[in-house]
């Protein structure tokens, strides 16, 4: 073998000459994104792209990747002028066209990205859609949701969004303009990116655990099509399909229908659609309550009017009775007609009593009164209330709820009484 030896500077610029004579023209290269939110803010964008085993979904090849920041504008355009845009962001499949590139100082080689396929990205995502979509629908887990009874009244309502973002207060703005008495009880979710499964369906959990609620909203803003990809996911659809609460969905995209909304129970396109479907379902009972009572009322009137005139037939025919006669007939019908009003009166004054007992318990039944007068309810990890120190060794965290707010904190020692 040759004594030759070549210095570090030497043998980096061969590597680099080699490259550049094996990939003297840009190469089309596919891969998910890992990385990017990190620096994305930079002028320059260094980031991976990855290949995952179609199984195991591990990691099984990566390279390195640099946006320069001369050709964010033209990548940002192509986007933007897509189909259906969308921003790059991690964890989504693309297809780059790069240049292949050595950095002898460094000793690494770096893809340089040139342009981009939009119509790879947004074609593998439909594929991964459609492909999940007939495994949900051949197991039966996008009908399974839909099968529970929607309450009548679905006044108590658990809530899963991004807490104070533009999705929470048009739901809520919706609700409070209706007037009706709903109640609301929110769980602060991550809405987007890598977290956002995870993080719908502890609350999904959390939800199922509470006492007294009559359905589950998911809802978001909206979004392109590759910022809502977290919510094709098949564990959400898994947990909808769990849940002993109807779950109405509305992500917020016009064009296209999420695998959530599809496991749902209902869904709307967007949070303000979401609130009018449980506002208009509330008032449809109202106007029937109305419709009925006024129905009563018209019956009563019917009532009243026939008797009336069964009276004055009466009055005819006794014409030819004696005075005395007449006098007891018409204390009689005088008799009839203040027990009828007694009656309707009685009616009436029964229906209102119990109209009022029922709010009264409603009202007796609303935590916040109970939380009001300074009592507060502890839960664990799972959503299930702390009722005795046994209950608070399975779980690390507690939440408290008290009137203002909730309280969480974590177990450091038990000590029984």
């Amino acid at each position: 073998m040759s004594e030759e030896s070549l210095s570090v500077s030497e043998l980096n610029n061969f590597i680099r000459d080699v490259l550049a004579s094996g990939f003297p023209q840009p190469v089309w290269v596919c891969g998910e994104i890992q990385g990017y939110e990190r620096g994305k803010d930079k002028k320059h964008v260094f980031f991976e792209l990855c290949e995952k085993d179609p199984v195991s979904q591990e990691i099984i090849a990566r390279a390195g990747l640099v946006i320069f920041a001369g050709a964010r504008p033209k990548i940002e355009n192509i986007l933007k002028r897509a189909e259906n845009a969308f921003a790059l962001k991690d964890d989504i499949e693309v297809r780059f066209l790069c240049k292949v590139d050595f950095y002898p100082g460094h000793g690494q080689v770096r893809l340089i990205v040139e342009s981009i396929d939009p119509v790879y990205t947004l074609g593998k995502i439909s594929q991964d859609r459609q492909r999940l979509i007939a495994l949900l629908q051949k197991n039966g887990t996008l009908e399974r949701n839909k099968r529970l009874a929607l309450a009548r009244v679905p006044l108590s309502v658990g809530l899963i969004t991004s807490y104070d973002s533009a999705a929470y207060h048009d739901f809520i703005d919706e609700i409070k303009r209706s007037g009706f008495g709903f109640r609301i009880f929110v769980v602060n979710a991550i809405m987007q990116g890598k977290n956002a499964s995870d993080s719908v369906i502890k609350g999904l959990k959390m939800l199922n655990g509470m006492e007294g609620l009559d359905a589950i909203v998911i809802t978001r803003g909206g979004g392109s099509i590759a910022e809502l990809s977290c919510f094709d996911s098949q564990p959400i659809a898994e947990a909808i399909a769990q849940s002993r609460l109807p779950v109405l969905s509305g992500i917020g995209h016009e064009i296209n229908t999420t695998v959530t909304d599809l496991a749902a129970h209902t869904f709307a396109k967007t949070p303000t659609a979401v609130a009018q479907f449980l506002v208009g379902r509330v008032d449809e009972f109202v106007t029937h309550v109305n419709e009925k009572s006024e129905d009563l009322l018209r019956l009563t009137k019917t009532y009243i009017d026939g008797r009336r005139a069964h009276l004055k037939d009466a009055v005819a025919a006794l014409k030819g009775i004696p005075l005395s006669v007449l006098k007891g007939a018409r204390q009689k019908m005088g008799q009839y007609r203040d027990d009828l009003k007694k009656t309707i009166y009685l009616r009436l004054q029964n229906s209102r009593t119990k109209m009022n007992n029922h709010q009264k318990l409603v009202e007796m039944a609303d935590p916040r009164n109970t939380l009001k007068r300074g009592f507060s309810i502890t839960r664990g990890e799972d959503g299930k209330a702390i009722r005795s120190v046994k209950d608070a060794r399975r779980t690390k965290t507690l939440v408290t709820t008290l009137a203002d707010g909730r309280v969480n904190s974590d177990v450091r020692g038990i000590v029984k009484e």
